[in-house]
């Protein structure tokens, strides 16, 4: 865990075994699984094509890719601001290749967490910059910002630092974690690094790698809604240029940094959903959060704008968002409604 405070890292603390059967320690070097506190990150890059101009937040999706959904009179409107603000009406993650990626409602008219969205906005992504997702992280924020630890994909010093999950006490190492062992090495033997796959690639390695999940976007690693890898210290000099802009050309511009965290789309009486945050208004605090799960990895990330602070908490165990909870109260001084409707 983490704490902010005037836009700088101030506190960290390192907790508990990275791998319960090794009792190896939580270090400052641990990698851990973000899960979806991937999802504020990419969307920070997203905005920085749009103060580019070359990404328009309300410019169909299917105009800049046409062969990721079918036609659909919904899922035909749908645009990156639908996606970042979780209104597009896609489900969260398809379950077969069986389920045509359209749209349960008009896009726009309400919210609905949809990680498939996020992968969707990040194929459009790399058609507008003509190359792959993970090469763009690494050379619009992650290189910029000096977030040398951080990838969607993986890289060769990966396993040996990344945490193992924990349910109820018991290690619990993941199919995601073995099949990207494996794409790594099928990225070797092509003699090229991962972070140069695109959508396309990975859909052909997934086809050449037995046995491989299904080629759905929940399975696909780099992914923007999940696979981000990372440490505290990272995390947090992410944070810190949203908390704190210094003018640094990687920086998304400020105007857009307000469209960014503005509320789109109103969730219940204390929380709503912004370009890619979710924000807690209540009792006159105002919050920008996000929460991550992918089993038996649970994060959470809090910021406070008016007074540049926020806390980052990583947990490699089941039960971790009870951990967060306490630990993010103790840290505010409050409670959340964001745990509530977790």
């Amino acid at each position: 865990m983490g704490v902010m405070r005037g836009g700088k890292l101030v506190w960290e603390r390192y907790e508990g075994v990275s791998d319960v059967s090794t009792r190896e320690p939580v270090t400052a070097e641990s990698l851990f699984p973000a899960a979806s506190l991937g999802k504020p990150v990419f969307a920070y890059a997203a905005m920085r094509l749009v103060d580019d101009g070359t990404l328009d937040l309300d410019r169909p999706l299917k105009s800049y890719v046409a062969d990721h959904a079918p036609a659909d009179p919904r899922g035909d409107k749908v645009t990156a601001r639908h996606v970042l603000s979780h209104t597009s009406g896609f489900r969260n993650w398809r379950g077969s290749m069986n389920q045509p990626l359209v749209p349960e409602f008009e896009p726009g008219s309400r919210f609905r967490y949809s990680g498939e969205g996020f992968y969707y906005l990040q194929r459009a992504v790399e058609k507008i910059t003509a190359g792959a997702f993970e090469q763009f992280m690494q050379q619009r924020l992650f290189g910029p910002f000096g977030m040398r630890s951080s990838t969607y994909a993986w890289r060769d010093d990966t396993d040996a630092r990344l945490v193992t999950g924990h349910d109820r006490g018991s290690a619990a190492r993941s199919q995601s974690r073995d099949f990207a062992g494996r794409l790594l090495q099928y990225a070797r033997a092509q003699d090229r690094p991962l972070s140069s796959f695109t959508h396309e690639d990975i859909v052909a390695a997934m086809a050449a790698i037995k046995p491989s999940p299904p080629p759905l976007p929940n399975f696909m690693i780099p992914n923007s809604a999940g696979s981000l890898l990372t440490t505290v210290t990272d995390y947090a000099a992410f944070l810190n240029h949203v908390l704190a802009p210094s003018g640094h050309a990687a920086e998304v511009a400020p105007g857009t940094v307000r469209q960014m965290l503005a509320p789109a789309t109103r969730i219940n009486t204390a929380i709503s959903w912004s370009l890619g945050w979710g924000l807690e208004g209540h009792e006159g605090r105002d919050y920008i959060w996000h929460w991550g799960d992918n089993g038996n990895f649970k994060n959470f990330v809090l910021a406070h704008l008016p007074s540049r602070s926020a806390i980052v908490v990583f947990t490699n165990g089941h039960n971790g968002l009870r951990v967060a909870e306490a630990v993010v109260a103790a840290a505010s001084g409050h409670e959340h409604p964001a745990f509530d409707w977790l």
